[in-house]
Formats: C-alpha cells, sequence, structure tokens
C-alpha cells in the first residue's frame, strides 16, 4: 500500500511537471508586419503565462514596454529606413517560469526608399571622343531624361538608354571636340516612378 501510495504521487508530481513546460509558451497576436520607408507604429499582444522580455535586432525600433509578466500589449514603432535595402527585422520574445524558458518572434518587413546613384561621379575622356562607362545602381526602373553639352541640350548616344532596377553598366559615347577648348557632358537618369530622383553622369572632355 505504501508502495502503491509513493508511485501514485510520483505520477502526479510527473504528470505536474509535464502540464507546466506544455502550458508554459509565448506568441503574439501579430507574428508579422509591413511597413514602407517611412516606418510607423502597430500594436500587438503578447500573449504567455510567465515573465517575459522583448529585444530587437534594430535601433530604429522602439518597442514599449520591453518586459512584462503574463499576457501584456506592446506598443511597436518603427523609425524610417534610410538604407539603401530592405530591412527585416526580428524582435524576439523570451518568457520565463520556474526554470522553464520558451521564445518566440514578431518579423517585421520594411521598405527602402526609392535610389539610384553612379559610383563614378565624373569620367574624362580625351578631345578624340570615345566611350565614358558608368557603373549605376537603383533599386526601379530608370531612363535618359536629359543629356546636355556645357549646360546646352545636346544629343548623346547612351547606352542603355533605360535599365530595370539593379546595378548596370552605362556608356556614354563622346564625339570628337571641334572647338579647340574643354567641355562638359551631363546624362540625367531619372526613376519612371519617381521622376524627382535622379543621378547626373558628368563627362568631361579635354580640347
Amino acid at each position: 500500500m505504501k508502495k502503491t501510495l509513493i508511485l501514485l504521487v510520483g505520477m502526479m508530481l510527473l504528470v505536474s511537471a509535464c502540464t507546466q513546460e506544455t502550458s508554459l509558451g509565448i506568441s503574439s497576436d501579430i507574428t508579422s508586419f509591413q511597413f514602407d520607408a517611412d516606418g510607423g507604429s502597430f500594436d500587438a499582444i503578447i500573449f504567455t503565462n510567465g515573465s517575459w522580455t522583448a529585444a530587437c535586432n534594430d535601433a530604429a525600433v522602439v518597442c514599449s514596454p520591453m518586459s512584462g509578466d503574463c499576457t501584456t500589449p506592446m506598443h511597436i514603432t518603427v523609425g524610417p529606413n534610410d538604407a539603401l535595402f530592405t530591412k527585416s527585422i526580428r524582435i524576439e520574445l523570451k518568457t520565463v517560469l520556474g526554470e522553464k524558458s520558451r521564445s518566440g518572434k514578431i518579423v517585421i518587413t520594411q521598405a527602402c526608399r526609392p535610389f539610384i546613384f553612379s559610383e563614378e561621379s565624373l569620367l574624362r575622356v580625351s578631345g578624340a571622343g570615345g566611350k565614358a562607362r558608368f557603373h549605376v545602381n537603383s533599386n526601379k526602373a530608370w531612363k535618359v531624361t536629359e543629356t546636355t553639352c556645357d549646360g546646352v541640350p545636346a544629343e548623346l548616344s547612351v547606352d542603355p538608354a533605360a535599365h530595370g532596377p539593379n546595378r548596370a553598366e552605362v556608356t556614354v559615347l563622346i564625339p570628337e571636340n571641334p572647338l579647340g577648348r574643354e567641355r562638359i557632358f551631363t546624362v540625367r537618369l531619372s526613376l519612371e516612378e519617381f521622376p524627382e530622383c535622379s543621378v547626373v553622369l558628368t563627362v568631361g572632355q579635354a580640347a
């Protein structure tokens, strides 16, 4: 009888421990969220039956509060994204109950601003003319919107005259210089969806 009682008590303790381990968890009513480059905020509810903490891999993200006991609402603010890439932001959640711990996460995707830039600010060619090769990076499609010689509109051969997002080699063909003095050519590339976002390629030509 005594052995049976001890066995029953042991089984009850084991079931209790398993129940505690199984019931401990942490989750959020929002597990993923998307923002544009300007950022913003949203509210989430952290569900857990233990003490919890939050940590984020991005300094531009503020979680309030960063810790709590049991189920708690949390306000999440995401700052602007000025980087030249889309951010994947993780808010790591951890809960503790006794010696047990569990983890969860909220994943935020934040787009970057439209951009276009050239790796070369200025290239030079001889008076005989030739090709000036620029390396242009963008995250949107672009096209040539203006070409000039010494500030005056002028026709120039630009290849390609339009391109999709990503890195591209842009070749500007400069004709022979008959003026006997130096001159400056420019080529403006503008994003098709955001024409106010542009880059100017500059070529100096010797006399």
